[in-house]
């Protein structure tokens, strides 16, 4: 094959988790790329966009690159050899890494998910580093491959599985544990450990290992000890990150790790389902899934999908003495793998008094779980996408569980531009209620059935995270919801106290001639504040032009206090109606609101309906003059674009803006996300930032400030469905 890079490369099989890593790093490298995959969707040709897709090796091109799956009878390959040398995956890759500093991650479980961590933890380090992961991140954090840079570290993620682990010689070695798989290529425990044996023997600097290997000439790194597979890999990753970079790892990079997809990874999360995919596929690895989810004291539902006949064979054992125990457990078929099947899923549905088939796991019968359950899909062939189906069939039922109750749901709704940021993910569920009694029957049957219900305003001053939101995102945008009257007190002696204000409408054809100087507006949530605003000026009711400017809706502006110049929004609430979490309607008059600098306890878990809003006769002029000269004076010192706002709480006694100018931020940026020359105060998107790049910008501005000033800067920026103590 040579030494020198070949003008083009043909990998075949491109679109598993094997290849792809390395047709991004091939590319990266300048390298021209074409392939094919009988197996890819439409979906996975788009995401791997950037190589050129052609069932036919094209003339001149240098060697074809095939994949673990595509055997020698692949007719594809064949015609391939015809055109040029065809060499296996890894084989290619150790010519391809040979003169590269090398540190290479392997063992029978865990080393996708150490490979994730340590590159999670270069890019939160800000250091460049090569990779060849062995799954994909989820939220799609970091590309799978990555081949940008020279003379670093490049890390790969080594396969022992096709026997090509014996060409390469890392400069570190990471072996995480030497359990038994694999066992048409190996066929016992011995001939297996003796391969990472020997690649201990390789490995130029630096083994890390809590196992014992003979080694000729590396350094000796083992690991602490953790009471999880996740928490050990996270350490493992720890480990060598420290040695590669002489860094360490903190506890806020670990915490901030998204994971990678079939590693635990949570499909489903309400307060009364969950539902996973785990890629445990050996019984040593379903031993410790099945512990970590026991201590979740939740009911356990197990649908396991049995992975080569050979591997089913060899540990069946071991996969019945751990599914036995589980109080209900689906088998799904057997994933062949290009295997002559002995042994398959009847095999283990006959062992097992507890299991039934797949197909006897009917969403519908998890609408409303009678305690809460984890379902967990277990398994490396198609268990995976027997999951998200599953889940797509679980949203269905939901959806027409609303609609016999008269509630008009959607699925999986697009929110990126429901932020003024442009960044945001999709709603499991999204709902525009058309009524009060819709938005009551709503909350209700969500509690009952453990959805989170989470209105949203014009997203003037919410961060949305780019993964699903697994909830019901609620929007005021019907016609219902956006009004504005305007009126006086009624005096009513039969309320409580006279803290319930009953209000009397005066129609815009009469003149507002209350005696007294206050004067009241009742305001749908659904209101825009500018047309608010319009209005009271128009009708001359003055003490609101302080909130002039803010965007969104009157709703959005009272479930966060919204407001300017140290007032906000519920300083001149007299009461809010608001549907609470049972669906109760309810009336809470200003003295009960708890509140302050902006953010409101009260309207947490329900919905907020309309205010009542006191005013003060003034005129439509002065009001008007007011109202400019704030505008001009915001105008002036305030940016424009995809910004949220003053993106932090001004702390006690001082300016938020003023510590973070003083820290010399202004221009700062994580991607396409940026700090505004203008204000300091203000995080701008410049064009297709990321969320995460916005959760690490903030930090590294709390950071700043706090180093130099003392003072933790808490942002006034919401996180829709979730709170930023998990970020910071």
């Amino acid at each position: 094959m040579g030494t020198d890079k070949p003008p083009c490369v043909y990998l075949l099989g491109v679109g598993g988790m094997g290849m792809a890593p390395l047709a991004r790093f091939l590319v990266d490298k300048g390298y021209a790329v074409s392939g094919w995959d009988d197996f890819a969707t439409e979906e996975r040709k788009k995401q791997l966009s950037f190589i050129r897709w052609q069932k036919t090796v094209p003339n001149g091109c240098a060697v074809c690159v095939y994949s673990s799956a595509v055997d020698g009878d692949n007719a594809l390959r064949k015609a391939a050899s015809a055109v040029c040398p065809c060499v296996p995956r890894g084989a290619f890759v150790a010519q391809l890494l040979k003169n590269e500093c090398l540190c290479a991650i392997c063992g029978s479980h865990g080393k996708s998910t150490t490979t994730a961590y340590l590159i999670h933890f270069f890019k939160q380090h800000d250091i460049p580093v090569n990779y060849l992961g062995g799954a994909e991140f989820r939220g799609n954090a970091y590309e799978v491959g990555c081949g940008k840079y020279e003379n670093v570290w490049t890390l790969l993620e080594l396969d022992e599985s096709d026997g090509t682990i014996e060409d390469f010689s890392p400069d570190v070695t990471v072996i995480l544990n030497t359990d038994w798989d694999h066992p048409r290529r190996y066929e016992t425990a011995e001939t297996y450990r003796k391969v990472f044996e020997n690649l201990a023997l390789r490995t130029k600097k630096c083994v890390i290992s809590n196992e014992d290997f003979p080694q000729l000439h590396a350094e000796r790194l083992r690991i602490p000890s953790a009471p999880t597979f996740l928490e050990f890999d996270a350490a493992v990753a720890g480990v060598a990150f420290r040695y590669l970079t002489g860094q360490t790892a903190t506890a806020s990079d670990v915490a901030s790790f998204q994971g990678v997809k079939r590693r635990q990874e949570v499909l489903l999360q309400t307060s009364h389902l969950k539902v996973l995919s785990d890629y445990a596929h050996h019984p040593n690895e379903l031993k410790e899934l099945l512990r970590v989810l026991e201590q979740e004291k939740t009911a356990l539902v197990v649908a396991f999908e049995p992975h080569r006949a050979s591997r089913l064979k060899c540990y069946f054992e071991g996969f019945v003495r751990e599914l036995k125990h589980c109080p209900k457990v689906f088998i799904h078929p057997l994933y062949e793998a290009f295997e002559a099947v002995d042994c398959n899923e009847k095999t283990l549905l006959d062992a097992l008094p507890n299991a039934q088939p797949s197909e006897q796991l009917k969403p519908e019968d998890y609408i409303a779980c009678e305690q809460p359950t984890t379902l967990a899909f277990v398994g490396a062939g198609k268990i995976d996408k027997y999951a998200r189906r599953w889940l797509e069939q679980w949203m269905q039922a939901v959806k027409e569980f609303f609609a016999t109750r008269g509630v008009v749901l959607e699925t999986n709704v697009s929110l990126r531009n429901a932020s003024l940021m442009g960044i945001g993910g999709s709603a499991l569920f999204y709902c525009e209620p058309r009524s009060m009694y819709e938005l009551q029957t709503l909350l209700r049957e969500c509690r009952r059935i453990g959805l989170k219900v989470l209105p949203l305003g014009g997203g003037s001053n919410v961060l949305i995270p780019e993964n699903r939101i697994d909830g019901v995102v609620v929007r005021m945008n019907e016609d219902c919801w956006d009004f504005c009257t305007f009126g006086i007190k009624a005096i009513d002696p039969n309320t409580s106290k006279g803290e319930i204000i009953n209000f009397l409408e005066v129609p815009p054809s009469q003149a507002l001639t209350e005696t007294s100087k206050a004067l009241y507006v009742h305001v749908g949530c659904g209101t825009c504040m500018q047309a608010f605003l319009d209005a009271a000026e128009a009708r001359g009711v003055g003490g609101f032009e302080f909130l002039d400017g803010i965007p969104g809706t009157v709703g959005g502006a009272l479930a966060v206090n919204a407001g300017t110049g140290g007032q906000g929004i519920l300083d001149v609430a007299e009461q809010v109606i608001w549907i609470d979490a049972d669906g109760t309607v309810r009336v809470t008059a200003h003295s009960k609101l708890n509140y302050g600098y902006r953010c409101c306890e009260t309207f947490q878990n329900g919905v907020i309906v309309s205010v009542l809003l006191k005013g003060y006769r003034s005129t439509t002029e002065r009001i008007r003059q007011r109202r400019a000269e704030l505008r001009k004076k915001r105008e002036q010192s305030q940016p424009k674009g995809k910004t949220l706002g003053c993106f932090f709480k001004n702390p006690p006694s001082c300016s938020a803006g003023q510590l973070l100018d003083q820290c010399g931020v202004k221009g700062k940026r994580v991607g396409e996300i940026f700090v505004s020359e203008q204000h300091a105060n203000f995080i701008i998107n410049n064009g297709n930032g990321r969320f995460e790049d916005v959760i690490r910008l903030v930090k590294q501005l709390r950071t700043m400030v706090h180093e130099r000033s003392g003072v933790w800067l808490e942002p006034e920026v919401r996180i829709l469905g979730k709170s930023w103590d998990e970020f910071l």
